[in-house]
C-alpha cells in the first residue's frame, strides 16, 4: 500500500534574512522615534507611517512563515496544496500521466524562482519551496503538460514511483 506524505516550508535563506533585517530596522526606528523621542533619520517619517509599515512587514513575515507545500502520494493519486496560496487541494490521478520521475533542477534558472511557477519554461509548471531542495518529481501528463513538484525526500519518493510503475498505474507507452 502506497502512502507517503511530505510537508515542506519556505526555506529561502536570503529572503528570510532580508525580511528579518527590514523588520528589525523598522522596529529599531519605532523604538527610537516613538518611544525614545529621537527622530529616526535626517527626514523622519511620521510615527503612524513607521508603525503602518512595520505592521505590513510583520504580516508579510507571518505569511511567509505560514507557507507550506503538502504533498501526499497514494496508490491512486498525488494530492498537493500550497498553503495559503491554494484554497483547495489539487488531485492528480496516476493514470493521467505518461511518465513520472525524479530529476535535479535549478528553480531560479529553469522556473524563475520558488513557489507556484506557471509556464515559465519548456519544463512546464513547478511548485517548490526551498532553494536547498534541488530535486523534484517531474510529472508528464498524457496531454503533454508538465508539472514539477519539489521534494526534500527524493529517495522515498523514488520508492513510491517504483511501486506505481510496478502496479501499472502509469503507462509509458502512450
Amino acid at each position: 500500500m502506497i502512502n507517503f506524505t511530505e510537508t515542506q516550508c519556505f526555506k529561502i535563506k536570503w529572503a528570510w534574512a532580508a525580511i528579518i533585517a527590514i523588520n528589525g530596522l523598522f522596529i529599531y526606528a519605532i523604538v527610537q522615534q516613538v518611544f525614545l523621542g529621537k527622530p529616526f533619520g535626517s527626514k523622519p517619517a511620521p510615527d503612524y507611517a513607521l508603525i503602518t509599515v512595520e505592521i505590513f512587514l510583520a504580516m508579510l513575515l507571518l505569511f511567509i512563515i505560514s507557507i507550506r507545500l503538502k504533498t501526499t502520494y497514494t496508490e491512486e493519486t498525488i494530492t498537493y496544496r500550497f498553503y495559503p496560496l491554494q484554497f483547495k487541494t489539487t488531485t492528480i490521478y496516476w493514470h493521467e500521466l505518461s511518465d513520472a520521475y525524479i530529476r535535479e533542477y535549478n528553480s531560479l534558472l529553469e522556473y524563475g524562482g520558488w513557489g507556484i511557477r506557471y509556464g515559465s519554461t519548456k519544463n512546464g509548471n513547478a511548485i517548490n519551496t526551498s532553494e536547498s531542495c534541488n530535486k523534484g518529481l517531474q510529472l508528464q501528463f498524457k496531454n503533454g503538460k508538465r508539472l514539477l513538484l519539489g521534494t526534500k525526500n527524493p529517495e522515498a519518493l523514488q520508492q513510491v514511483i517504483n511501486e506505481v510503475m510496478q502496479k501499472g498505474k502509469i503507462n509509458r507507452s502512450i
